[in-house]
């Protein structure tokens, strides 16, 4: 493999607390229900497309106020998973293009990365304003590839969600499922990926 894609949120980076915690906050300010907490499956998808379907009355203000609260408590919450650092620094030392290909925009994004000291790691970052047509399906991933001028068959991507999944397996790259973001085991599982990890460790066997 001469290329490693990584998904952000759920991936990389532990961030899931602090966006559940951001919808609660803005479902409650615009008195949407919260029901069984069900936007959590969106988890994954351009937050514009989640915005769409919960305010459509106004998507930008529901964009606005996700993204003013998710900013107020950002530099507290987000934090690289354990083993994350350590990975990206061996896979640099092997030769390897590393890639970020996430849903999220890019200053958000590329504060993240910032603000876990892991943005010197990568080749370049594919954002959601990048593709016109974002995860599941496979037009961030190529970008990504196209980029780093690697072939699909030379890389792989590894995510928390079955959209990433189903957006690699469209990509015709390979693909692990990690079992500490969004998804649980089974429901990675269910969208076919090629291999599913649930620590870092167990990369190195694979590649």
């Amino acid at each position: 493999m001469q290329a490693v894609l990584f998904d952000l949120d759920g991936t990389l980076v532990n961030t899931i607390t602090l966006i559940h915690q951001t919808f609660r906050q803005v479902f409650a300010h615009l008195n949407i229900p919260w029901g069984a907490g069900e936007v959590l499956k969106t988890i994954g998808l351009p937050l514009n497309q989640v915005a769409q379907q919960y305010w459509p009355a106004d998507p930008d203000e529901f964009l606005s106020l996700y993204a003013d609260l998710h900013r107020a408590s950002a530099q507290d919450m987000i934090h690289p998973y354990p083993g994350t650092v350590n990975t990206l620094r061996s896979l640099r030392a092997q030769g390897r293009k590393l890639a970020v290909v996430t849903s999220k925009r890019h200053q958000p994004a590329k504060e993240a990365l910032a603000h876990c000291r892991l943005d010197h790691f990568f080749n370049t970052l594919v954002a959601v304003e990048d593709s016109p047509r974002p995860k599941p399906n496979a037009d961030p991933i190529l970008y990504a590839l196209q980029q780093l001028g690697v072939k699909a068959d030379q890389a792989v991507f590894i995510g928390d969600s079955w959209y990433d999944m189903v957006a690699a397996e469209k990509a015709g790259v390979h693909s692990i499922g990690v079992t500490w973001g969004m998804a649980t085991k089974a429901e990675l599982l269910a969208a076919n990926p090629k291999h599913v990890i649930d620590s870092w460790d167990e990369l190195w066997d694979l590649l």
